[in-house]
């Protein structure tokens, strides 16, 4: 199986040649992310008693030096915990990447916002068969393609055909010209107004991040409260996630990493932190690290704390949406080339890249950070397919 078969799918798919071209436009625009300051970590690992510890540094060191700008790894299996990191967090500045520095998880926040959901079902507060139209105002939802009789299951799983607001070259002109805009949810579906949504006659599924927009907007409706103060209060806080923030929501702190990408493909990169593509709106945004990402992921679907057993067999239904990409109810499955399948979710933006996979055959795993973006065409996307190839077969092997 080649690297393209590999864990790589689950964020934003910008559309890069037109934004390439007009990049230069918000170049000299601050972000708010601010300088990043460096950090003493003071979580406790197995990672110098670790059989494959000096096996995982070396890949980490290896794609390092082939171009990526900075790494964070966190392996979880029955030897114990190794984490470690390489690279630079903040380039211009010199900071060196720790494994408790915070990066964009992306779409990772989709994972926790449907645990959210989830939760609220259990509750009584909702119910994912629901009708969307019962929470979102039909003036907003007759401008939507393919809304019409959709559910919030349907959201979830990325079956509603709906078009990706992501994939509009009007809301990359639009973070261009604003690049520190917080965004709301009906902004962003103003570019997703009046157009064609996706037939899905070849597979069932079709991911697309306006759906958890529109799942956000029916979290809200229906209890009331916003979504990212549910999210503190029923998932971030009770797994005890500290280190874990809401881009667009919260104020992020100087912990928080650089991103960077190859804007011209021509092997110099550059900060491209201050573009926030729709942050804090349900489908991106999160900022966190190896750490409190491995607490969320342990209390899931190790420990099972978070959510009921029934909720959890939700959660994995999965639908097929292309090749070896499956959706859940929130999740994704892919497998790799050792024939196990990671259940979690990747994230991708415009200057990050990050994993979060559970392996339930063999009960690891694996967790990383890289502070590119690599959805795009560009000289260090195939580095970055290939440290994460080689990073996966390492975990199983």
């Amino acid at each position: 199986m080649n690297s393209q078969s590999k864990i790589t799918k689950g964020g934003l798919k910008p559309i890069l040649l037109f934004f390439s071209l007009l990049i230069l436009a918000s170049s000299c625009k601050r972000a708010n992310i601010l300088p990043s300051t460096d950090i003493i970590c003071s979580e406790q690992d197995s990672s110098s008693n670790h059989p494959k510890a000096a096996e995982f540094a070396s890949i980490i060191d290896k794609y390092v030096k082939q171009g990526l700008p900075g790494i964070s790894v966190l392996v979880e299996d029955e030897h114990g915990t190794w984490v470690g990191s390489g690279g630079y967090v903040d380039i211009e500045n010199g900071i060196k990447y720790k494994p408790c520095h915070i990066s964009k998880a992306a779409s990772i926040t989709k994972l926790l916002v449907g645990t959210l959901t989830l939760k609220l079902q259990e509750q009584g507060k909702l119910n994912i068969e629901d009708p969307i139209s019962k929470y979102i105002d039909a003036k907003i939802l007759n401008k939507i393609d393919k809304a019409e009789g959709k559910t919030l299951h349907q959201l979830m799983n990325h079956t509603t055909g709906i078009y990706d607001v992501i994939t509009s070259s009007s809301f990359y002109l639009a973070v261009l010209n604003n690049p520190n805009k917080q965004w709301t949810q009906e902004e962003l579906l103003s570019y997703v107004y009046g157009k064609e949504g996706y037939d899905l006659d070849s597979f069932p599924a079709h991911y697309s991040n306006t759906n958890t927009v529109l799942l956000s907007m029916c979290i809200e409706k229906a209890t009331g409260q916003k979504h990212e103060t549910l999210l503190r209060e029923m998932v971030l806080n009770p797994v005890g996630m500290n280190d874990t923030y809401y881009q667009g929501r919260e104020e992020l702190p100087s912990t928080a990493a650089q991103g960077y990408y190859d804007l011209h493909n021509n092997g110099t990169i550059s900060n491209v932190s201050n573009l926030i593509t729709g942050s804090g709106n349900g489908y991106g945004g999160i900022f966190s690290n190896v750490f409190d990402l491995q607490a969320f992921i342990k209390a899931l679907f190790v420990d099972k704390t978070i959510l009921s057993q029934a909720s959890l067999d939700l959660m994995q239904t999965y639908v097929q949406e292309k090749e070896d990409f499956y959706t859940g109810v929130s999740t994704i499955k892919k497998f790799t080339t050792k024939s196990a399948f990671g259940i979690g979710h990747t994230g991708r933006d415009l200057g990050y890249s990050a994993d979060l996979f559970y392996f339930p055959a063999k009960n690891r795993t694996m967790i990383f950070f890289v502070n590119y973006g690599t959805n795009g065409k560009s000289s260090l996307k195939q580095v970055f397919l290939n440290f994460e190839s080689e990073l996966a077969d390492k975990v199983l092997e």
